[in-house]
């Protein structure tokens, strides 16, 4: 994917890396890259680019000088979590002088500046850029096995967001006519293979079989973020051998956010796996939550579920955290609940920011299964730990490890796990009551 490309919608505040220009995305052997001269974090081409981007710039780079004039974050700490610690102290400050919370690639400055991504070693001199993840490595850790591990998902991670700058974030379509509940498959790549209906041009002579595979690994990464969560839940329906006790299937998603409004589209395959004559309807609970219009949508030749006059998917929004919302008039029972990536361990108990204690209380109080995936390994393990303190007891999971249906989206990350997937991890709960 060459560079001079890479800009064509300038919609390049969608992320950030230390290692290019921000404006136009280019790196690599040639291309001279100084860094602003004020807050030496980000780096630009030219000063034409530098001039384009300043407006956008300044009040962060004015917050981020004060910043630096009160304390001192040029060293790199004395391992990965202080050194994490420090960013994340960095951040805040920051923050608090701006006024704002830090956008996304605001804050991506702050958690990827230049430095080893192994060592954080931040000497330029020492320091090697990656042609192909865009990452610093200082001469220790460029060829090392760390680097060697996570290479190949980072390069992914570039190219997924140097594809979205130019085309957008549409998914591809996906089968649904050939999607039922007797379809068999056993993770996302295979789903997708199947189903994705993912076109990569392979017949074009002018793409190499190289490219032609990293867009495919492209596609298919950006639709699995449509497909995730809905896969996620039907593998939890599967392994619970859930039969629902009602004329519908009523799912409560729990902490929903921009993200879920961002991927409704995938929520379709579910009633075709699922493969009942009733209807699903998803209810989304969440402050964050901008969408207020409850949308609906009905199967063409579902010979699986029900006929085509009849609405077989139902998604329904409120904006406001669980409690508010089961106090409400627009309650209805659940038969699952899900959340999905959600940071129940955040805050501890008694602070005025953890507001999962109630809503934990009552989720136990549906005495209906409970599924909760996780984005990192230590979320996971601290999640599962905090439901069990907050209702007072230890509670039996009936699946707790890997999710098969994780995005194949990745995502950079601090150590240890440098790179991380949507709903990586699963934990999945008959009842809380249990």
């Amino acid at each position: 994917m060459e560079s001079e490309a890479r800009n064509q919608n300038n919609d390049y505040n969608k992320f950030f890396y230390a290692t290019m220009c921000h404006v136009c995305k280019r790196f690599g052997d040639g291309v001279r890259l100084p860094r602003c001269g004020n807050c030496r974090m980000i780096s630009y081409c030219g000063q034409e680019h530098q001039k384009q981007h300043w407006k956008q710039h300044k009040p962060l780079c004015k917050a981020i000088q004060e910043a630096l004039q009160e304390h001192d974050f040029n060293d790199r700490g004395k391992d990965s979590e202080d050194c994490d610690e420090r960013k994340l102290i960095f951040m805040m400050l920051v923050s608090r002088k701006l006024g704002r919370h830090l956008k996304k690639d605001e804050t991506q400055m702050f958690k990827f500046p230049k430095e080893c991504l192994i060592c954080h070693e931040k000497d330029d001199k020492l320091l090697e850029v990656c042609q192909k993840c865009a990452a610093s490595f200082c001469k220790n850790h460029k060829d090392g096995t760390e680097h060697g591990d996570i290479c190949a998902p980072l390069e992914l991670c570039l190219c997924t967001g140097l594809f979205s700058i130019v085309e957008g974030n549409k998914p591809s379509d996906v089968d649904l006519q050939h999607i039922s509940c007797t379809s068999t498959f056993q993770n996302m790549k295979d789903f997708i293979k199947t189903f994705g209906n993912i076109q990569t041009f392979e017949n074009i002579q002018t793409i190499s079989p190289t490219d032609s595979e990293i867009l495919y690994n492209i596609l298919a990464a950006k639709q699995s973020e449509h497909l995730t969560r809905p896969l996620t839940l039907f593998y939890a329906v599967r392994l619970l051998n859930y039969v629902p006790k009602s004329n519908d299937l009523v799912v409560h998603v729990l902490g929903a956010n921009i993200v879920e409004e961002t991927t409704l589209t995938g929520w379709k395959v579910l009633p075709r796996l699922i493969g009942i004559a009733i209807p699903v309807k998803i209810i989304m609970i969440g402050p964050e939550l901008t969408r207020k219009l409850n949308l609906s949508h009905t199967c063409e030749s579902c010979d699986n579920c029900m006929s085509r006059e009849k609405k077989c998917l139902t998604l329904e929004f409120h904006d406001v955290l669980y409690e508010n919302y089961v106090c409400s008039s627009s309650f209805v029972k659940p038969d699952l609940v899900v959340g999905f990536n959600l940071d129940i361990h955040e805050h501890e108990l008694g602070s005025s920011e953890e507001t999962w204690a109630p809503s934990i209380k009552l989720i136990a109080e549906q005495n209906c299964p409970f599924i909760l995936s996780s984005l990192t390994r230590h979320a996971f393990k601290k999640q599962t730990d905090k439901i069990s303190t907050i209702l007072d007891k230890e509670i039996d999971y009936l699946y707790n490890g890997k999710n098969p249906f994780a995005s194949l989206s990745p995502f950079r990350n601090v150590a240890p796990e440098y790179v991380l997937y949507m709903n990586q991890y699963l934990s999945i709960y008959k009842s809380l009551c249990s």
